[in-house]
């Protein structure tokens, strides 16, 4: 009987020791597995961090490449564009018939007879002595500048390359007796105009009158 109660002791004792072995693995399992728990969500974590750095990365090749792009377009070019307001400014040169102006001594110059109307903007007349004036322009003269709107040289326009122009007194040299026979090109500023002229007399001195002729070019026909 004792024997009996001996089996049974030790055959419950196995089975105890099973069911705590069985409990003891089992609840390593459940440790292991949740002790994974966070190693998995540190794997989405990683996965996170890689899927934002992603766009980052894109990101960052679209901006080299916008910048790479913009670093093409010559700006400079766009320097260099022609300005649609600028006139053209080809210049003009009178070749048509010869005429020959007069303004007699005397002649007030504020009447028709003593002044040469070549443009709108451009009358040419003098008075008892002095260098030319524009009319149209100014009042009287002014030695430095006179005529207004207009420049001269000593030459003809088929040098007009090489001609400098100046105002009448300082293309004269000072001597405007010196001109007749002689050939200039008178400039039109306004006008972008140039007219061959050749000064055919200049009565000198003041209060004689400021007599004066020349012949010069006309406008081409057309």
């Amino acid at each position: 009987m004792r024997r009996l109660s001996l089996i049974m002791a030790l055959l419950f004792g196995c089975s105890e020791s099973s069911v705590d072995d069985n409990a003891l693995n089992h609840d390593a399992t459940g440790l292991d597995q949740t002790t994974q728990t966070p190693n998995q969500d540190a794997g989405f974590s990683d996965v996170s961090s890689e899927d934002a750095d992603s766009p980052l990365k894109l990101d960052s090749m679209v901006t080299d490449s916008t910048i790479g792009d913009s670093a093409l377009v010559p700006v400079a070019d766009s320097a260099v564009l022609p300005d649609s307001s600028v006139p053209d400014r080809a210049h003009t040169i009178w070749t048509g018939p010869q005429i020959t102006f007069t303004k007699p001594p005397g002649a007030d110059p504020t009447t028709p007879e003593a002044q040469d109307v070549i443009t709108d903007s451009v009358v040419l007349t003098r008075g008892d002595g002095n260098i030319l004036y524009n009319i149209a322009q100014e009042m009287s003269v002014t030695q430095s500048t006179s005529p207004a709107g207009t420049l001269w040289a000593l030459g003809t326009s088929e040098e007009i390359d090489t001609l400098e122009f100046e105002p009448l007194k300082a293309a004269a040299n000072d001597r405007m007796q010196d001109l007749p026979g002689r050939d200039m090109v008178l400039y039109l500023v306004d006008d972008n105009v140039y007219i061959d002229v050749r000064f055919m007399s200049w009565r000198s001195g003041r209060g004689n009158g400021g007599g004066f002729s020349y012949e010069r070019s006309t406008a081409s026909a057309e």
